[in-house]
């Protein structure tokens, strides 16, 4: 096994190393570069990318990565590690954190302003954001055989744990069944983004939405955890019997709940519930606190992504709501030991393809 060279450093066989992805000098002539972490097997196999944080306040997927890298204790070589070294297939390209600066200012995007992903591939000299995205799509999605973007939903939204994949590529929807989710939403991506590029450049590329942004949501990490191992198991780069729910929800649109009317939101509902049509999943207030909407759900099935922020006007999403009967979610929510689950095509009103 020969070792692994990433951006001038050696990766020998059986060991992890952090590397950089140089950016250039910012405005202080400083330089700027994004970190990025290399395991690299004993054995030779495929080379998985796993990018998180190119949205500066989603950090559950940064977590995620962490947790890989480190293992709970968040020191390498240690008995909870996940990922061992020197049983590892294949290479593993992880970058926790895609958008540095964004992310030390809190914000989603870049410096900028801009969204780094709706930039991708890229350009060598364009603007700031574009360099960041061309610096990645050459260096990490180029050299991988399949990718997995970790994803949370904005501040004023959270999200049940969820894999986006283009059903119309095979791989992709391989790699989707094998993350092992419950719910599986159809999305090509929006023009520019990380997974849309990378699909299209030969990259097999899905997405992985779960919880809100600012904080580490820990079910929701350890649902990305368990992904991306189910994953890794499905490629043979480790050993791992994967566990998968008994009935999976193939999306291919989905519909929001919206608001009437505009005032102060109280929900009563959590994402991952079940609805029944005409359930009353929330109600907006007068400033002073009285009544005067009420919010019903559309559909029976399961809220897959709920608004948190509780100020809304009219036409404002409240709850996005899966069809789904309530014995299926209830089995759907079980785990089978590597049987095949039972899928079921749902196919709504509206698409889902922001992220």
């Amino acid at each position: 096994m020969d070792s692994f060279h990433f951006e001038g450093a050696e990766i020998a066989p059986g060991t992890g190393q952090e590397v950089s992805l140089e950016l250039g000098d910012g405005p202080a002539g400083n330089p700027r570069s994004i970190p990025v972490y290399i395991i690299h097997g004993t054995k030779p196999g495929p080379v998985l990318a796993i990018t998180a944080g190119i949205h500066g306040d989603e950090l559950n997927g940064v977590s995620v990565a962490h947790h890989l890298i480190h293992g709970d204790d968040h020191i390498a070589g240690t008995d909870d590690d996940r990922i061992r070294r020197d049983e590892l297939v294949g290479t593993i390209i992880c970058v926790p954190v895609v958008n540095i600066e964004g992310m030390l200012l809190e914000q989603r995007g870049a410096p900028d302003n801009k969204d780094i992903n709706r930039l991708f591939p890229g350009k060598a000299q364009g603007n700031q954001s574009q360099r960041i995205a061309y610096a990645l799509f050459q260096s990490v999605v180029k050299r991988a055989d399949c990718l997995i973007d970790l994803h949370s939903a904005p501040h004023s939204r959270t999200n049940l744990p969820h894999v986006r994949a283009n059903f119309d590529e095979k791989e992709c929807m391989e790699l989707a069944r094998a993350f092992g989710t419950q719910i599986i939403l159809h999305s090509k991506g929006p023009k520019g983004s990380l997974r849309r590029a990378a699909t299209n450049d030969g990259t097999p590329t899905i997405l992985l939405e779960a919880g809100t942004a600012h904080r580490f949501e820990m079910d929701a990490v350890h649902a990305g955890i368990e992904g991306v191992l189910n994953v890794m198991g499905h490629l043979g780069m480790i050993e791992r019997e994967v566990r998968l729910p008994a009935v999976r929800l193939l999306v291919r649109r989905s519909k929001w709940a919206r608001a009437e009317a505009g005032g102060l939101l109280y929900s009563r509902v959590n994402v991952g519930e079940h609805v029944s049509k005409g359930q009353e999943i929330a109600l907006v207030t007068d400033p002073l606190g009285e009544k005067t909407h009420r919010i019903e759900s559309p559909r029976t099935g399961v809220i897959v992504g709920l608004a948190l922020n509780p100020l809304v006007r009219a036409g404002d999403p409240i709850a996005n709501i899966v069809l789904c009967s309530k014995a299926k979610w209830k089995r759907a929510q079980s785990d089978l030991d590597g049987d095949k689950p039972e899928e079921e095509s749902v196919d709504d009103e509206e698409s889902l393809d922001d992220a």
